[in-house]
């Protein structure tokens, strides 16, 4: 299973766990629980700061060790877990518009980011899809995943401006009559 995969395995796991934490009709039991796990949290968010603390003094904000860190997803994860990613969202949503340019352009289509906010992102696109073998539904999907990807805390995208696709570019398949 990929690192990727594990990770949201992972995160949903934690999902799970807390929502049945939730549900535990012992209300002692499920205080103690959830106070165990607050402390956790709380040991592990101020361990996580001292440690980009001192990666920062060592490397500088703009190092290449935390460049890694913020490109490693399970760290990213875990830094926006605890509110201590380097990067505010904002930044990280143009990182990914910029990212997505080049396979766009290719495709016939710009990007711009218009506004990235927790609540909502919101891009325009400009242009006629010319790929082969790509659909406005394709784009779509894309966009979405490269900006939540660097951004998961990101509740809402919206894309305004899909293009219409290039009628040259479509193949149509024959079909049989039906009897």
């Amino acid at each position: 299973m990929s690192d990727a995969r594990v990770l949201e395995e992972q995160q949903r796991r934690i999902d799970e766990l807390i929502a049945a934490l939730g549900t535990l009709d012992d209300t002692h039991a499920r205080d103690i629980a959830q106070a165990l796990l607050q402390v956790v949290l709380e040991l592990h968010a101020s361990g996580l700061a001292r440690l980009a603390e001192i990666v920062t003094e060592a490397d500088g904000a703009e190092g290449p060790i935390v460049a890694r860190l913020i490109r490693d997803k399970q760290v990213s994860a875990l830094l926006l877990l605890h509110g201590l990613h380097p990067q505010d969202l904002a930044s990280r949503v143009a990182h990914a518009v910029e990212g997505l340019r080049a396979p766009l352009g290719a495709q016939g289509v710009r990007i711009e980011l218009v506004d990235a906010r927790e609540d909502l992102v919101r891009v325009r696109l400009a242009g006629v899809l010319t790929g082969k073998h790509v659909t406005p539904a394709d784009v779509q999907n894309d966009i979405e995943r490269a900006i939540f990807e660097q951004a998961p805390d990101v509740a809402r995208i919206e894309i305004d401006g899909m293009p219409d696709v290039n009628v040259h570019e479509l193949r149509f398949v024959a079909t049989l009559p039906t009897s």
